[in-house]
């Protein structure tokens, strides 16, 4: 389990940074599918009863902050 574990902590930041890089280049496509992806990786993690609340921007989860100015995902 530490495996699955540790792989999860690492796509969430990838995903987190992702989302973050797609909002700076005012790009929503971008942000709605890498929002989708952190969406998919928490979800993951429930499956495998792990708890990574900690480990993610809620924010950045779909229904979070928009893409950009007056952009909602």
């Amino acid at each position: 389990m530490t495996h699955v574990r540790e792989e999860l902590q690492v796509q969430i930041t990838v995903a987190q940074e992702r989302i973050l890089a797609a909002i700076e280049a005012d790009d929503p496509y971008g942000v709605a599918r890498h929002r989708a992806r952190l969406q998919d990786l928490v979800d993951m993690a429930a499956r495998h009863g792990l708890d990574v609340h900690a480990w993610v921007d809620q924010t950045l989860l779909p229904g979070g902050q928009p893409a950009g100015p007056d952009q909602h995902v």
